[in-house]
């Protein structure tokens, strides 16, 4: 995903599980992803996003672009993977 599409991405997701993303939320992202790295394992920003179901959001930095990796975990059913296949597609394309 598009790094600038961060907050887009989270706030959508959030509306999907009954969670209410604010500006609290984006400053919490503020600094975090540039010591990301998606090649290393343990270099992943995790976020929790508290509704139904309890999501927990990684992110990392593909070292030396403004490309995100991203990987979501929790109970996820069949129709929420899609809408979350579907976000990262759409939101994957540049400014």
């Amino acid at each position: 995903m598009w790094e600038g599409n961060t907050v887009r991405f989270l706030d959508h997701l959030s509306g999907y599980i009954g969670y209410r993303y604010d500006a609290a939320d984006e400053d919490a992202l503020i600094g975090a992803l540039e010591v990301t790295d998606d090649e290393s394992p343990d270099a992943w920003f995790e976020y929790p996003l508290v509704g139904t179901p309890l999501l927990r959001v990684f992110l990392a930095q593909a070292v030396g672009s403004a490309v995100l990796s991203v990987r979501v975990e929790g109970d996820i059913d069949a129709v929420l993977a899609a809408r979350i296949e579907t976000m990262l597609d759409l939101l994957s394309d540049g400014p």
